[in-house]
């Protein structure tokens, strides 16, 4: 028997382990890529993208989403996208259990540009950061001040919603107004004090309920309830101006209070207002609802409030968010930004659900050119484009919702109770302090 000397039992030993790291390399490998490619979505055979994606939306958002994954598919035929629609009260609730938990969460969800700033200050590290895929030098500016939350992108823009002020114009000409001669807010109070003599009232606001118009007039003087530091400024100069037209605006009688939304559309089909201060969107709810009063709508651009102020502001609009435990990122960020930046998918958003893009190469096509009936063969689209350029950004912050509350209540106190507007914003912008600190 052959006797086996010290060096060759090492020689044999290190052998053995060799094999043995031969027979294991392979399999950890193997975990590792499979691993990759969980997260990437990719199949070995061609590297395109594959898995379910997952998508909480609501109402025609959701349409539109379902219509752009139809030519996605053309190039992905491997992922299937599942639309949900929701609604979007339902997709806060259920976005807010899951993100709590950790669980059930899907893969992409629209959130009104007001609610972003909350969601991701709240969970600052479950959304994914989309710096990478979106340019942002192609979308409304307006839209980016949304989508960005210390200087990074959480979400990709979709619909804008700049504003202008529609009107009749039958009304206008019966009571004697001019719309070229409406320059100001104040030119706009008197044109209301003619519209008085014909019974009709020259805006809806829900005074305790809303404070739509006032977020408007702010934002035309490029302020907001907080800056770009996410300080409180209600009660800067423009905050009091803008409080002040309202009160104005009350104290004129000129404000037709519609309490709600079925309130405002019933007052416009049944021509109890002579105006409107709305965004884009406004003109496809004009043209379902109030169908008798077709041809006798225009739009114009906002009144301003004096030399420094723009004719422009947003109300409403949409964007897309991923969260970063969905398990199929990569394919949900390949299939927002199709949808988001695919020009037949925008434009058939926009023609056919309403949907004002915010991508900015869009605004070449034709049909923004396009007269509507409706609106007296006014060319309203050109008309947006222009205004949506122009419209100052705006700060949400994580506390715009609980300030919403408090700002219509000081609103309510300022003209149904006849409070000094400077006193009372004083008090609410200390009171506000006092809550967040800044």
């Amino acid at each position: 028997m052959k006797t086996l000397t010290k060096s060759s039992m090492m020689v044999k030993l290190i052998c053995l382990c060799l094999v043995m790291v031969l027979v294991i390399l392979p399999t950890g490998c193997s975990k590792k890529d499979e691993s990759e490619k969980a997260d990437k979505n990719l199949s070995e055979e061609d590297g395109t993208l594959e898995g379910t994606v997952t998508v909480w939306s609501w109402d025609v958002a959701a349409k539109a989403l379902e219509e752009a994954a139809v030519k996605f598919n053309k190039t992905y035929p491997d992922v299937e996208i599942e639309i949900l629609d929701l609604g979007n009260s339902q997709v806060y609730e259920k976005l807010t259990t899951a993100l709590l938990s950790g669980e059930g969460l899907p893969e992409v969800v629209t959130l009104e540009g007001e609610r972003i700033p909350s969601f991701v200050n709240k969970f600052p590290k479950d959304f994914v950061e989309l710096s990478e895929i979106v340019e942002e030098d192609k979308f409304l500016p307006i839209k980016m001040s949304e989508c960005k939350i210390n200087g990074k992108i959480y979400a990709f823009p979709w619909d804008g919603a700049p504003c202008g002020l529609y009107y009749r114009e039958d009304f206008f000409n019966e009571a004697g107004v001019k719309a070229e001669d409406i320059v100001t807010w104040d030119d706009f109070i008197e044109a209301g004090k003619k519209m008085n003599e014909i019974g009709v009232k020259m805006i809806p606001v829900a005074i305790s309920k809303n404070d739509t118009l006032f977020r408007m007039i702010l934002n035309e003087m490029g302020s907001f309830y907080f800056d770009e530091d996410g300080n409180t400024t209600l009660n800067n100069e423009a905050a009091i101006k803008a409080m002040s037209i309202v009160k104005k605006m009350y104290e004129a009688d000129v404000l037709f209070d519609n309490v709600n939304w079925d309130g405002l559309v019933t007052a416009s089909k049944e021509g109890k207002v002579a105006t409107v201060a709305n965004a884009v969107w406004w003109a496809g709810t004009l043209k379902d609802e109030c169908t008798d009063s077709s041809g006798k709508w225009r739009i114009m651009k906002l009144p301003v409030v004096d030399e420094n102020s723009v004719q422009a502001a947003v109300n409403g609009g949409s964007n897309i968010v991923i969260p970063a435990k969905s398990e199929n990122k990569k394919a949900a960020m390949e299939f927002v930004k199709f949808a988001m930046t695919d020009h037949d998918s925008q434009i058939n958003a926009f023609s056919k659900y309403g949907l004002y893009p915010s991508y900015e190469p869009i605004y070449s096509d034709s049909v923004f050119e396009n007269e509507e009936e409706y609106f007296g063969n006014q060319q309203i689209w050109k008309l947006f484009v222009e205004i949506g350029k122009d419209i100052p950004s705006l700060n949400f912050t994580q506390n715009f919702a609980e300030t919403n509350d408090y700002v219509k209540d000081v609103q309510a106190k300022i003209t149904l109770k006849d409070a000094d507007v400077k006193q009372s914003m004083d008090k609410l912008q200390k009171t506000m302090k006092e809550m967040y600190g800044k």
